[in-house]
C-alpha cells in the first residue's frame, strides 16, 4: 500500500511529539531570534527531526522550517511548513498551550496537515479534504460550532497593522458585546475553531503561507469554518489578515467589529 502524504506527515509528528515531550519541565536554552522572540534547543531539534523525515518520505518537495528556512529542491510543485513548537514562550514557561503544525501545500491549496497538541494528546488531522481528531488511537470528524462564543484574537506585535488594524481596538468593539475574547499567542485556536472549542479566531497583519497557520488554515477549510481576511475576501494563504468562525453568524459580527476601525478601500 503506497505511503500517503498524511502517513507521511504523521510518521514525522510522532518523532516531533516524542522530543518535546521529552523536553517539558528542564530548563532549556534560550535563542535569541530578535527582539522578544526566541527559539529553544528543542525547537531546533524537533525541526530536524521532521524535516529528515520529510526530505527521506518526499525528496521532490521543498521543505519551510522556521528555524531552519528553505530546503529542497528549487522550483518543486508542492512546499512542506514546518513550525516545530507553536507557542514557544507557553512551553518554555511551563504552559500548556503549545502545537507542533506540519502542512503540505500546492499553489494555494492544503494538501495535507497535522497538528498535535501534546499537552491534551490531541492531533488534529485533514487530508485536504476531511479533518478529524485523533485521541486514543480513535478518531472523530471535525465539527466547528460556535457554541462556546469565545473568540481568540491575536495581538500582534505590530498594533495597529499595515491597514489601521487594531487587536486591542477590536476586543473594545461591538463583536464583543455577544462574544468573549480570549487570547493564547499560538496558533492552535485555529484547531480549535475547526473543532468546536472555539468560535472564531482573527489575527491581523499581511503575511505570506505561513509556518504558524497553514496547518490550521487547512484544518478549518477541510471542517466548513468560515474564513475571510479582514475585509471579508476569500482567505488564501498568503492573506492580508485572518479570520474564522465556526459559522456564518459569528463571521459577520467579527467582521462587523473590525469593519469599526478600517476605512473603506
Amino acid at each position: 500500500m503506497a505511503v500517503t502524504d498524511v502517513d507521511v506527515s504523521l510518521a514525522a509528528l510522532e518523532q516531533a511529539v516524542a522530543i518535546v515531550q521529552a523536553g517539558r519541565g528542564r530548563p532549556l536554552i534560550h535563542l535569541g531570534k530578535g527582539g522578544a522572540d526566541f527559539a529553544t534547543e528543542v525547537d531546533v531539534t524537533t525541526e530536524q527531526a521532521i524535516v529528515a523525515v520529510l526530505h527521506r518520505e518526499r525528496p521532490g518537495d521543498a521543505v519551510q522550517g522556521e528555524e531552519s528556512g528553505l530546503s529542497g529542491p528549487a522550483g518543486a510543485a508542492r512546499t512542506w511548513y514546518v513550525d516545530p513548537l507553536c507557542g514557544t514562550l507557553n512551553y518554555a514557561s511551563g504552559g500548556s498551550a503549545y502545537a507542533i503544525n506540519i502542512a503540505l501545500t500546492r499553489d494555494d491549496d492544503v494538501v495535507a496537515a497535522v497538528v498535535a497538541e501534546p499537552a491534551t494528546g490531541a492531533t488534529y488531522v485533514t487530508d485536504g479534504r476531511t479533518a478529524w481528531v485523533r485521541r486514543n488511537r480513535s478518531d472523530t470528524p471535525l465539527a466547528p460550532s460556535p457554541s462556546s462564543a469565545l473568540v481568540e484574537v491575536h495581538l500582534d506585535t505590530a498594533d495597529p497593522d499595515e491597514s489601521g488594524f487594531s487587536s486591542s481596538r477590536f476586543l473594545r468593539s461591538s463583536t464583543f458585546a455577544t462574544l468573549s475574547p480570549r487570547y493564547l499567542a499560538t496558533s492552535l485556536p485555529l484547531a480549535w475553531v475547526a473543532s468546536g472549542q472555539r468560535a472564531g479566531f482573527v489575527i491581523p497583519g499581511r503575511r505570506g503561507a505561513s509556518v504558524h497557520f497553514t496547518a490550521g488554515i487547512g484544518l478549518c477549510r477541510a471542517a466548513g469554518c468560515v474564513l475571510s481576511d479582514l475585509r471579508g475576501q476569500p482567505l488564501h494563504l498568503a492573506n492580508n489578515g485572518i479570520v474564522v468562525a465556526a459559522d456564518p453568524a459569528t463571521h459577520d459580527l467579527l467582521l462587523a467589529g473590525i469593519a469599526e476601525q478600517l476605512a473603506p478601500t
